[in-house]
């Protein structure tokens, strides 16, 4: 399947991995998910998206915006990796319109984790909130 995301071990962040062919109803189906992880959980999760893969633009690029890490009231850094300068363009349009400021751009996946590493140890979890 070209959309595959699931929860970090440790529960604080999202990792989606695209590949091609993106196809917009995979990514339809894989915001579902998402959006039962994150109401699953009472704390905030991040997200890295690995869209290191994608080299096309899918049609309906745009409906991308409804996803639920950009709209969940427990979302919260987006961190996107190996984007293409076409594909950066595009997701900052994206992230333009839906307001969305709170996004990082690495090169390789291990920047990104590294940077999630970061922020998760800037922002512990109440034991209230953990589970």
């Amino acid at each position: 399947m070209p959309v595959h995301v699931q929860l970090s071990q440790d529960k604080r962040y999202l990792i989606y991995e695209i590949a091609e062919p993106l196809n917009m109803d995979d990514l339809m189906r894989a915001y579902q998910d998402e959006r039962h992880m994150r109401d699953s959980l009472p704390y905030v999760i991040h997200s890295i998206v690995d869209i290191s893969q994608v080299k096309r633009i899918p049609i309906n690029w745009l409906t991308a915006k409804a996803g639920p890490g950009l709209t969940h009231p427990r979302s919260g850094e987006m961190v996107f990796v190996g984007l293409s300068v076409g594909i950066k363009m595009i997701v900052e349009t994206l992230l333009r319109i839906t307001n969305y400021r709170r996004m990082k751009f690495f090169g390789t996946r291990a920047e990104a984790e590294a940077y999630m590493k970061e922020i998760i140890a800037k922002t512990p979890i109440a034991v209230s909130e953990a589970r």
